[in-house]
């Protein structure tokens, strides 16, 4: 009896011993694996990998870091695989689970994220990064009145997140709910935020007041945003020339419609908008046009002036006193429609 216990003894001390060398080469393996990613040796660091798990196919942090690798390689179903594998064997670690959940809403499975989700949240229920997973979850599903909720259950957890509080306000916007929005952006616009962040949110902010028709306070916003950013989309710069026009800057909206037609970005918007500022305006039609005739000069392009083939009028207010009709709406940024 003796002796079997001094053998079960000696078996389990050799066990361990044997246990912990595998564990250790694991690690080595683990950490030559995060050497080659850094030298952008990918293949190099998933096979280091596999041979950490063929020492040791339990060991949690080799499946976490297959997974993380194959995220990076964009092999998610992989990722997949690796993840569930950890869960197994950390079963109490409410990262594998939102992990999991983050990788099916990437692949558009969102009834599986919100599987995985409900463990996570279930387990750690103001865990920043699944609420807001939640959020983003029940806006694509269209499900708003959740999205709104936590969005706020996610400000609850981190006051003040600048993600966050712009995806929220977006919502709001998106929606028609630009007072809610508005009080959400100003308390934003005081803080200390990265410069992406800060033109974000002076962009939002504009938009807003001009769904509550403060015109005069969307062109300022609006104007700070452009600042701010490096490139200019045809919407934004159409959207803050609208802005203008409702404020009663109708020559700097036409400034910025000439902009656009330098740029190359003319459209049937900006087409309607310089017909609307121009019509009956003598003036304006005397100093703006004059602009644009020239513009037509310097380059042999002049996409938006050039007349066309069928002999229609070039402009616009030409072709409204042809006797051509031009609704309104057809100017109206979508944002600001009804």
């Amino acid at each position: 009896m003796i002796a079997l216990c001094l053998l079960l003894s000696v078996g389990c001390t050799w066990l361990q011993r044997h246990q912990t060398k595998d564990i250790d080469a694991c690690r080595t393996c683990i950490e030559k694996s995060f050497a080659a990613q850094q030298a952008g040796n990918l293949e190099e660091a998933r096979e280091l990998l596999n041979e950490a798990a063929k020492l040791q196919s339990d060991h949690a942090e080799t499946w976490w870091n297959l997974a993380e690798l194959s995220i990076q390689q964009d092999d998610y179903p992989a990722a997949v695989d690796e993840l569930k594998r950890y869960v197994e064997l950390q079963s109490s670690d409410p990262q594998g689970y939102l992990r999991l959940a983050q990788l099916y809403y990437l692949q558009n499975r969102y009834d599986a994220a919100e599987e995985w989700l409900d463990e996570v949240i279930r387990r750690t229920p103001n865990n920043f990064d699944a609420v807001m997973l939640s959020a983003r979850l029940a806006r694509k599903q269209a499900d708003h009145q959740k999205a709104i909720s936590e969005y706020y259950h996610a400000l609850q957890v981190m006051p003040h997140h600048a993600e966050a509080t712009l995806e929220l306000s977006e919502l709001l916007i998106a929606r028609h709910e630009p007072y809610r929005a508005s009080s959400l952006l100003r308390d934003l616009s005081r803080r200390a935020l990265m410069e992406e962040d800060q033109a974000r949110t002076h962009l939002n902010l504009g938009i807003a007041y001009g769904q509550i028709d403060r015109w005069d306070d969307a062109v300022e916003q609006l104007e700070v945003a452009r600042n701010l950013n490096d490139s200019e989309l045809a919407r934004d710069r159409y959207r803050l020339a609208y802005a203008h026009w409702k404020s009663g800057g109708s020559q700097q909206a036409l400034k910025l419609l000439i902009e656009m037609a330098d740029s190359g970005q003319w459209n049937e918007r900006s087409d309607a908008l310089y017909a609307t500022i121009t019509e009956g305006n003598p003036q304006l039609n005397n100093s703006d046009t004059a602009l644009l005739v020239g513009y037509e000069t310097r380059t042999a392009a002049a996409k938006p002036f050039d007349r066309p083939a069928s002999g229609e009028p070039l402009f616009l207010p030409d072709r409204l006193i042809s006797g051509d009709s031009l609704s309104q709406d057809a100017m109206v940024p979508p944002e600001w429609g009804l």
